[in-house]
Formats: C-alpha cells, sequence, structure tokens
C-alpha cells in the first residue's frame, strides 16, 4: 500500500492513475508475450505500447527483428526506437539490441565483419546495398538502427529501477512476520482477550508468554524481544503493528515473562500473525489464527486462546498457561479503567493561529453519571457546569501567550473520570507528551494502564515511544494506540512514577512524567532545567573559541546558579526565519533583497539546517516553510514585488509564534527600512512575546534616516533582550557581509544549562526569585546575566525568561 501511495500522481484523489498505468501494461505485456521475464516485456512495463511497430524479415541476412518506435516517454524525453533480435526465428525470444553491441548480433552471416564486430569500410556500402535487395523496408531498418536507445545508458543516467539496497532489503524482512528460512524457534504461548472498549472501537489485549530464561553470567546486557504483528481482514493486510519489550527475571510471572499489546478494533472477523523474536539470540516463534472480536453486548463473554506453531517443547504451553492465568488476574487493575461506562471528554481543537482577548472554547463529554465539567487555564480552576453545552469563554489578555487548557468531567461523587487538553497558541510545530494515565497521586498495587497522547510537529513522524516504571523500561511503541499496560514489580508501593519519552525521526524528543503511589499529603516540586545558547566576543565583536565550563559564570535575578550542562555547539542545526519587508518603501531595492536572502541560503546554510521565509507589508506571509531545500528556498525570494504598508509588529509576533515548538538553535534575521504603521499589536507586546519565545532575533535596519532613532532604539532593544545583534546599512550590497556575521556566531555559541527549581518552598525560593509576593512571583519575568571570567570578551544570550 505504502508503494503505491508513494508513487501516486495525483495524491488526495481516489485514483492512483500510476498504479492503474502499470497494472494495464502489465496486463497488455501478458497479452502479447504470455510472460514477465523477456526483454520485450521489460520495456513495455518500462516505456508503455509503441506508437508504431515494424517487424522484418530479411532471408539470409539479417535475424527476425521487432523495432518500437516511440515519440517519447515517461524515462526519454524525445523520439527514440528500440530494437530487438531473435536468434531461435520469428517465434523468439526476442533480445534487446544495444547499439554498442556492434552489428554482429543482428546479422545471420558475419562474412562482412572484421574480428571484434566493427564493420569494415569497404564493405559497409555492400551491407547496405544488400539489405536494399533482400529486405522489404530497408530504410525503415536503417533509421530504427540509427535511432536507437542504448538501454544500459538510460538506465544508468535514469535510475530506472532504483536499488534499494541491502539495508532496506533487511528492514523489510525485519517487518515481515513470516519465519526466516532455518531459524531457530522457540515456545511462546499467545492468550487473547477483551477487557473493554475504547470509544466505539472494542480493546484486543493479546498476552504473549515465553519461558524466563536467565543470562550466562558472562554477559551483562538484557534480554530482549521485538513484537511484530498483522491483522489482515478478508484477505487484505488491514493493520500492522510492532512493539519492543525488554526482559528481565524480576518481570517473571511463575517462571514466564508475560509481554502485552493492545490494539482497538470494530466488530468482525479477522487473522490475526504474530511474530516473537528474541533478539539475544535470533530464535523466533510464530503464532497465526482466527479471531472474532465481539460487539459491546458479548464482550464480557468471550475469551480466545491460542498456541504458537513453533512450539518445540510440548510440555512449555502447559507451565504457560499457568502463568498466562496469573497475569491476565494481575492486569485485571490496569484494564478496570475500560469500562462499560465509557467515560470520555475532548476540547475542540483550538484554530491553528494567534489568539488573544476573549474566546470562547467548547467541549463534548460522553458517558452516562457525568456530573459536572470544570476547566481549568494554566493550572487554574476557572469555571465548572453541570449540564451540556460545556463550554468556556476565556479571557486570554491583551498580549499573545501560551495557554494549557485543561477539562475535567466528573462523576456525582466528585471522582475524576476524564480529562483532555489542548496547548492555546502553541504554533505548528508543538511536540507534546501528555499522559492521559495514570492519574497523578492514584494508588496500583498490581499493575496500571499507561496511555500517552502525542501531537506531533507540523510535517514529522513519530519514530518511537517508550513508556518507563521508575527507570526502567517497560516497553517501546511504533505505532497508535499508545496504551500499554504494565504489571507492577513487587517493589513497586512506595513513590513511584510513569515517564514516557516520545522520539522523532529527526532525534528530537519530548516526556512527561507521573508520580503514582505517593503520600496523600506529598508535594509537587517544580524542576526548571534552564538553557542558555551563548555567545562571547571580543571587543570588536569577533567570536571568542576555545572557552570551558570554568571561564562563565551564571546569575539569575543576581544569584549566582551552578552550570550542570556547558558545550560547544557548533553543529548543532539552526533553524533560521528571514522576515523580509516588502512593503512600498522596499520597491528600489527590492531585487538586490532577494539576492542578499540567496546568498544566506547558499553561504549559511549546511544540510541539517532549516530555513523559512515571511515577506510583509500589511500582513505577513509565510512563503516558505521551514526547509533544507535551496531551491524551495531560492523560488520563494525570486520575485519578491513591493506594495502596501508596514505591519512590523504583527509580523514579528507572527514569525515569533511559527517558532513556537522548535527546539535548539533558532533565530530570525528581520530586515526592514521603516516604522511600524499597521499593526494591532504594541511594541511592548513583541518584546514581552519575544521574551517568552526564546528566539535569538537578529534585526537589519535598512537606510534608516537620522529621524528614525526611535526605531533605532527599539530594533537595537529586541535583538539585545533575545541575545542577537542589531545591524544598521544603507546598501543591499552589505547583506551578504551580515549574514556572514550572523553565521558566525551561530556556528560558535555555547550551551549552558543549570537548574532553577521554581516551585521549592521556603528559603531557596526566595532565593531564586527575588522579584514579585505571592503567586506573581512564579510567574514573573526572570533575569539572567552571563558574565565571561576573561579580560575583554563578552558574553551575548537572553535578558532573562518566563517559568
Amino acid at each position: 500500500t505504502r508503494f503505491w501511495r508513494s508513487r501516486d500522481l495525483f495524491p488526495g484523489t481516489a485514483r492512483n492513475e500510476f498504479r492503474e498505468r502499470w497494472e494495464a501494461r502489465l496486463a497488455l505485456a501478458k497479452d502479447l508475450f504470455g510472460e514477465l521475464s523477456g526483454d520485450r516485456a521489460r520495456m513495455l512495463l518500462y516505456n508503455g505500447e509503441a506508437d508504431q511497430t515494424v517487424r522484418m524479415f530479411c532471408a539470409e541476412l539479417l535475424r527476425p527483428l521487432e523495432i518500437w518506435q516511440y515519440s517519447r516517454t515517461e524515462l526519454i524525453r524525445g523520439p527514440f526506437t528500440l530494437v530487438f533480435y531473435s536468434r531461435g526465428g520469428s517465434r523468439g525470444p526476442y533480445r534487446l539490441w544495444y547499439p554498442s553491441q556492434g552489428l554482429q548480433p543482428l546479422l545471420l552471416n558475419a562474412a562482412f565483419l572484421q574480428e571484434g564486430g566493427a564493420i569494415a569500410s569497404q564493405n559497409a556500402a555492400r551491407l547496405e546495398q544488400l539489405m536494399g535487395e533482400r529486405c522489404a523496408r530497408s530504410e525503415q531498418i536503417l533509421s530504427g538502427l540509427a535511432g536507437a536507445a542504448d538501454w544500459g545508458r538510460v538506465e544508468e543516467s535514469t535510475a530506472v529501477v532504483p536499488d534499494p539496497g541491502e539495508e532496506w532489503l533487511r528492514t523489510f524482512l525485519a517487518r515481515s512476520t513470516d519465519l526466516p528460512e532455518g531459524a531457530e524457534t522457540f515456545d511462546a504461548q499467545l492468550s487473547l482477550s477483551y477487557p473493554g472498549r475504547h470509544q466505539s472501537r472494542t480493546v484486543l489485549q493479546g498476552l504473549l508468554t515465553v519461558a524466563a530464561q536467565p543470562l550466562p553470567a558472562s554477559e551483562s546486557g538484557e534480554r530482549g524481544f521485538v513484537l511484530d504483528g498483522e491483522i489482515l481482514r478478508q484477505g487484505e493486510l488491514f493493520e500492522q503493528f510492532r512493539y519492543r519489550f525488554p526482559a528481565r527475571q524480576e518481570q517473571a510471572v511463575d517462571g514466564h515473562l508475560p509481554l502485552v499489546f493492545q490494539r482497538n478494533l470494530r466488530p468482525g472477523t479477522y487473522r490475526l500473525i504474530v511474530k516473537l523474536e528474541e533478539l539475544d539470540s535470533g530464535r523466533v516463534s510464530r503464532v497465526e489464527q482466527e479471531i472474532d472480536v465481539p460487539s459491546m453486548r458479548t464482550l464480557s463473554s468471550v475469551r480466545s486462546h491460542g498456541r504458537a506453531q513453533a512450539s518445540t517443547h510440548p510440555e512449555g504451553p502447559a507451565a504457560g498457561e499457568v502463568s498466562a492465568a496469573e497475569a491476565t488476574r494481575r492486569l485485571g487493575e490496569a484494564n478496570s479503567a475500560l469500562q462499560d461506562r465509557d467515560y470520555s471528554i475532548e476540547i475542540f481543537a483550538p484554530p491553528a493561529r494567534l489568539l488573544i482577548g476573549r474566546v470562547r472554547f467548547q467541549a463534548v463529554a460522553r458517558g452516562e453519571g457525568i456530573a459536572k465539567v470544570r476547566f481549568y487555564l494554566d493550572g487554574k480552576p476557572v469555571l465548572a457546569k453541570t449540564r451540556p453545552p460545556y463550554s468556556v469563554e476565556l479571557d486570554l489578555g491583551r498580549s499573545p501567550r501560551l495557554h494549557t487548557l485543561r477539562a475535567s468531567a466528573l462523576d456525582a461523587s466528585g471522582q475524576v473520570v476524564a480529562e483532555d487538553e489542548v496547548a492555546i497558541n502553541a504554533g505548528p510545530h508543538r511536540f507534546g507528551v501528555r499522559l492521559v494515565e495514570p492519574r497523578s497521586g492514584a494508588q496500583y498495587v498490581e499493575s496500571l494502564r499507561a496511555q500517552v497522547a502525542v501531537e506531533l510537529p507540523e510535517g514529522e513522524r513519530l519514530d518511537r515511544l517508550e513508556i518507563y516504571f521508575n527507570d526502567v523500561l517497560m516497553g517501546t511503541l511504533y505505532q497508535p494506540p499508545y496504551v500499554q499496560a504494565i504489571l507492577l514489580p513487587s517493589t513497586a508501593g512506595s513513590v513511584d512514577y510513569v515517564r514516557a519519552v516520545a522520539y522523532l525521526a529527526n532525534g528530537s524528543h519530548s516526556e512527561d512524567t507521573v508520580i503514582v503511589n505517593s503520600p496523600r499529603a506529598g508535594a509537587e516540586v517544580d524542576v526548571h532545567m534552564v538553557e542558555l545558547f551563548t555567545t562571547a566576543v571580543d571587543r570588536r565583536g569577533r567570536p571568542v573559541e576555545g572557552l570551558t565550563r570554568e571561564d562563565f559564570t551564571v546569575f539569575e535575578e543576581g544569584v549566582e546558579q551552578e552550570v550542570r550542562r556547558f558545550e560547544l555547539v557548533e553543529d548543532l542545526p539552526i533553524y533560521a526565519g528571514l522576515l523580509l519587508d516588502t512593503s512600498q518603501s522596499m520597491a528600489e531595492e527590492i531585487e538586490e533583497v532577494g539576492r542578499g536572502a540567496l546568498a544566506f541560503f547558499n553561504t549559511v546554510l549546511r544540510p541539517q539546517d532549516r530555513a523559512a521565509v515571511i515577506t510583509f507589508n500589511d500582513e505577513p506571509s509565510l512563503v516558505v516553510r521551514f526547509t533544507s531545500d535551496r531551491h524551495i528556498l531560492a523560488g520563494g525570494v525570486a520575485g519578491l514585488i513591493a506594495e502596501g504598508e508596514t505591519a512590523l509588529y504583527d509580523s514579528l509576533i507572527y514569525s515569533l509564534y511559527y517558532f513556537s515548538g522548535i527546539r535548539g538553535k533558532r533565530t530570525l534575521i528581520l530586515l526592514s527600512d521603516g516604522e511600524d504603521v499597521e499593526s494591532r499589536y504594541r511594541y511592548q507586546d513583541v518584546v514581552e512575546y519575544a521574551r517568552r519565545s526564546g528566539v535569538t532575533l537578529y534585526t537589519v535596519g535598512f537606510k534608516l534616516s537620522s529621524r528614525q532613532n526611535d526605531v533605532r532604539l527599539k530594533l537595537s532593544r529586541l535583538a539585545s533582550e533575545t541575545g542577537g545583534r542589531a545591524f544598521f546599512v544603507n546598501q543591499a550590497s552589505e547583506l551578504e557581509r551580515i549574514y556572514k556575521l550572523i553565521e558566525n556566531e551561530l556556528r560558535t555559541q555555547y550551551l549552558l544549562a543549570y537548574q532553577s527549581k521554581a516551585g521549592e518552598p521556603g528559603d531557596a525560593k526566595r532565593k531564586n526569585s527575588k522579584r514579585g509576593k505571592g503567586k506573581d512571583r512564579d510567574e514573573a519575568f526572570r533575569r539572567v546575566e552571563v558574565k565571561v571570567n576573561r579580560p575583554g570578551v563578552e558574553a551575548k544570550t537572553i535578558r532573562g525568561y518566563y517559568p
């Protein structure tokens, strides 16, 4: 399915024209030639049916020929011919002729050829004369031979059949549920149950039990298993899934290791195939069986059991049944959340734009017995409603900020039965992970259910999700549903925590932690790790390299902090946004501005970097999303048109919002020639939003007059507040030099990280947060200062942050 989808000429439509064309050629090749292995069938599949086919028979001179004439194809954009010859008479088989072979393969009589296959010059005219005498259409033959494509060169130059490579093949085979030929097998037993439902689907819970085997004393590693599964419906692949489980002796139940997986299916008949591979030995086990997923009415009475086909020890399954029964009993605590009364609450996602002022949000709650829905904004209760519609109008303030809205559904006893949470003003690149279950502070004895909500950035895909109980990895999930039932070790019951860590394909990660089994009178401590991307410059503004951790001192609100992490981050990928003023006042220089931006892409960006282009006049416009493709970026700055007024502040806030959710080195480069005249936001809104964004701002004031000192001061303050620099130029030709200076700073930054315990009570809290009183103190802007303990060297970083 993915193979055909990736080749769809018009994605999103009901038809796949490429597949239809290929299958039509396939049917035609079978009709014409009866098989697909010959050269003619292969060329037909690649190029389609020829515009004209000419068959030639020249008695005693040439072998039977077929000449296919094309005006053009997808592979060759121009007229060409393909020549086939047969050594077995007119019935074939026919072979494709390559001009580099010379004429010898085509001739029945080699008397006209010198050794090696070259035509003797004195015989060339004689050969043409004989073809004219014996071949009915000699001119067509000569013309076809002259225009014949050398298919070997075509395959080299156009990659007609791309070689997937051994790595791709190994990956494909690793995902297969077929047993490798000659593979050593081991016993595994599969038990299936249906413990509840998820919305309109039935929850299928699979439990694989394998004999626990201690590692040899010489090995310090841990056993582990990879589970690959397929679900087929009416013979077609319906779902594919993969899990990875560690294997430790302390997880064993009655001498067997329980491995749990879950799928959500609609009622019906399916075929389930599961392959389990033991990583350290390469041994495999495979189960295949029909399953009947029950409807909700019959859910409680249906159970299904199966046994691995790869059993080599008949006594294994009997012992496995005992451990499976015990594991199933212990999983009852985790499955208790899957009640027949299926509670859920969902907040309608906010619009994908910046929201300020008064905004109404709606939630939908499902399930009998919901007595109340309570809304929280940034953790503080704002409204409770006892009947639908469950909606709330929030005042998000005058300035744009990131907010969190949570809705909790409560039953008649006041117990929370369902929750949902959304981020407001999070931006398109937000990467978020939230543990929906277990609930913070809840008590668990034998098992719990970890359910994770994952929010992916625009255009990214999830590589894997790891779930931990305390510091122990319990399982790795590669696809939704992101749910894992966990059998708790015997040591559980004190203060424990569940942690979910999600990884993107590019290596970025996000995580969430929930504390369970904690004392009722416990207190939460909010720990902040503050990261400062810092540039050290000398008196001439040049970056200084070779500094160590001891050369830096960090202060927060005047109090020295301990640097927990230090490194030079010259190779860390850069996310750079170019914000270009295209208002009417830029008309004379707009072309040169575009060339300067192009120079930035060509000289600054490395393959691992990403850049975006945003232009603005009356309003901002995202011209090119973050990409590393220089051709796309060049197209974004080609043909810029200058028109309209200058909405500078709105455009700055929009650009910073577009960065939301991206981690690492982020910088926005602003090029403008005037002050704001069109924005609804104020300058102070921009300063506050820039502080919260953590994006480094480089501002380039272009052709500012002596009367625009106020504009100069504002641009300089924006840059200094965010750890950047302000430049003022009079010629567009200076931009390339400015961009190079910016690159030098970004490539030679130091990362300093320290831990700020914002929620710690008592003296430590007062020490780290001098400003403000009460609740406002925790939300106040915290000023940061970095000093370099070397004469003549200054550190540039953000002026502070909001916790």
